[in-house]
């Protein structure tokens, strides 16, 4: 699996397509298709296989950085 480390001067929140840019079942491109405040959604456009991250998830990563 494609994963690409988030930039420490970006957002705090980045969506699922900034760290994974690259379906892990199919190896197509992953398109968000959801983003709210709580929740963002990414799916690829070609298996439609999905990768939702919640909020909470980038705070306990923050927290592991500091």
């Amino acid at each position: 699996m494609a994963l690409h480390a988030v930039n420490p001067d970006g957002p705090l929140d980045p969506g699922p397509c900034d760290v994974i840019e690259v379906c892990p079942i199919c190896g197509g491109e992953m398109e968000a298709v959801y983003s709210r405040a709580h929740q963002k959604v990414c799916v690829c456009v070609d298996c439609h296989t999905s990768v939702t991250v919640p909020a909470s998830a980038w705070k306990v990563k923050a927290g592991k950085e500091a």
